[in-house]
This record gives structure tokens, sequence and C-alpha cells, in this order.
């Protein structure tokens, strides 16, 4: 469990090692179930067995953005056994009046990756990519999910990243992302 853990940890600060504002590392002391922002317009929550790593959460001038791993392999608690993955979301600052994205908008932002699906739903954007998943995990599958939604005039993007081969990497990636996408909702004042 506690190379698991190692490798996870390491998984999931690898997409940040290019970043400016990086200081400090993750022990993991500050694993959270959900994470208010802006006053409590968003609250980021991940779908059950799922927590967020508030060591790593990052504010940056017009957004915030969080990451998001199973529970067990960022605590080191035992706890619900569910499959892994890396979850990124991205609140944008409060822009009144900001339009739903389409999935055809945010699969425009992704080019030259090319998208395997592309659905437009009620209040949520969904993109399902061929390429790019390995750069952001390591051992990741190339194919990962990306969506868009609008809660409280925030912008929000997701994307789910997965080890290789992981179903969540292929189609039941589409459930999950949709599944988190719903716990964003709910868990964020109206």
């Amino acid at each position: 469990m506690r190379a698991l853990r190692t490798i996870w940890l390491a998984a999931l600060l690898w997409p940040l090692a290019a970043c400016d504002d990086v200081g400090g590392t993750s022990d993991a002391s500050n694993v959270v179930r959900a994470l208010s922002l802006y006053d409590g317009a968003v609250v980021v929550r991940g779908p059950r067995g799922y927590c967020v790593d508030a060591d790593n959460t990052r504010r940056q001038p017009s957004n915030r953005l969080v990451f998001l791993g199973s529970c067990e392999s960022l605590s080191g608690e035992p706890g619900v056994t569910v499959p892994l993955a890396l979850i990124v979301v991205n609140v944008a600052d409060r822009q009144p009046g900001r339009a739903q994205p389409t999935a055809a908008t945010i699969a425009a932002s992704a080019a030259p990756k090319k998208p395997l699906a592309a659905i437009d739903s009620d209040g949520l954007a969904l993109v399902h990519l061929d390429a790019g998943g390995e750069l952001a995990l390591p051992g990741g599958d190339p194919r990962y999910w990306r969506g868009g939604m609008v809660i409280n005039d925030h912008f929000v993007s997701l994307a789910v990243y997965a080890p290789a081969g992981s179903r969540l990497a292929g189609g039941a990636g589409r459930g999950f992302i949709t599944d988190l996408a719903q716990t964003l909702r709910a868990a964020s004042a109206q």
C-alpha cells in the first residue's frame, strides 16, 4: 500500500513539475472530501472514494486548479477501493452571463488531439480525446476525458486521466466524468 501511495503521489505531482508556483511537497496531510472555492459558489467534491489533494490546489490569477485522486491513495488509509484516476478541476473566476461551453469548442481547444466522441448534454459538454493522457499521468492511457460546464457563472473544466488500459480511459470514463459533474453541481450552492 505504501508503494502504491508513493507511485500515486508521484503521478499526481507530475503535471505540476512545469509550474512556477509549485512550492512545497505533499505529504497527504491535507486530504479533504470537499473544497469550497469563491466563497462557496463552487464546491469541488469527488465521486465516492475520491478526495481533494488540498496541498496541491493552485490559486492562479484568474482560476483555481484542484487535483483529486483516490482517497486511499492520497491518505494511505484504507477506505473505499476505486479505480485509480487523476482528476483535474479548473474553476475560472466568476463572469456573469457566462455561456455554457460546447463539445465542439472543447475539442477545438484540444487540437491537434482528435475527439473520439463529442457529447453535448444538459449543462455539460464532454469530449473523449485520443492523445495526451500519458503526458499528464506517467503510465497513463493516451485517451482521456475532458468536460466543461458553468456553475454559478464560473466556467468549470474537468479532466479525467487513467492508467493505460483502464476502463476509465474508455467508455466508462463518460459515466465517471458525468458523475463528477453532477457531484460538483449538487455540492455547489445555486
